[in-house]
């Protein structure tokens, strides 16, 4: 897919890895449709876009709740005119050994890291199906969704099934020209730990990483 002109939903825009992407993607000369939960840094990446002569909007949006992250492809539908790929790059963690797991707060999580891409998808394959070239929508997991790491058990599981997900939707979509791809991040030099949900004694040891301009 040329990404000259595609219009892009990107979730999760406003730091790490999505912020980065934003940038890269722009560079690509997409048309950027950019959610995250923080409008004022949202509003602050788009104008500095918009100098850079990127045709981008914000969309302020809590991808925990599913009404909005339909909302979000709908809205960004009436203003781009189209949709071609869908980013659900947008997550929280939680750091908890399993067996003292805080049952809201693992919930919130899952609202965050599966259900919400999920009504996003849902909403999107309409309009995906419409382009005579198909479409394409990425999910960005972690590589701690295919391995046992304690401390973040909650996290790990809300990964797996974000693949396990992506690899059933690929196959449901294959006929329709959709194609659907995994990326996995290890850990990456963004503040994603230091905002975990849960204990904050159980995240010092993972803030270490690579830059997210290279995982972009």
């Amino acid at each position: 897919m040329n990404p000259e002109g595609k219009i892009v939903i990107l979730t999760g825009a406003s730091a790490g890895i999505g912020r980065a992407a934003a940038y890269v993607l722009a560079q690509a000369g997409c048309r950027l449709a950019l959610a995250a939960r923080r409008a004022d840094v949202l509003a602050d990446i788009v104008a500095d876009l918009r100098g850079l002569g990127t045709e981008v909007e914000a969309f302020p949006t809590d991808m925990g709740d599913t009404r909005q992250a339909a909302a979000l492809v709908h809205r960004t539908v009436e203003k781009f005119g189209g949709l071609d790929v869908v980013i659900n790059n947008a997550a929280v963690g939680l750091s908890s050994p399993i067996a003292e797991m805080d049952e809201t707060l693992a919930r919130q999580m899952m609202d965050v890291n599966y259900f919400g891409p999920i009504a996003l998808i849902q909403a999107a394959v309409p309009y995906l199906k419409k382009n005579s070239d198909g479409g394409l929508i990425i999910n960005i997991s972690s590589i701690v969704g295919r391995r046992a790491v304690p401390g973040i058990g909650n996290y790990c599981a809300s990964k797996a099934a974000l693949e396990r997900m992506a690899e059933s939707l690929r196959v449901e979509l294959a006929a329709d020209n959709i194609r659907v791809s995994t990326v996995y991040p290890g850990v990456t030099q963004t503040d994603f730990v230091r905002n975990s949900l849960g204990n904050p004694a159980g995240r010092q040891h993972r803030m270490r990483g690579v830059p997210p301009e290279r995982v972009a």
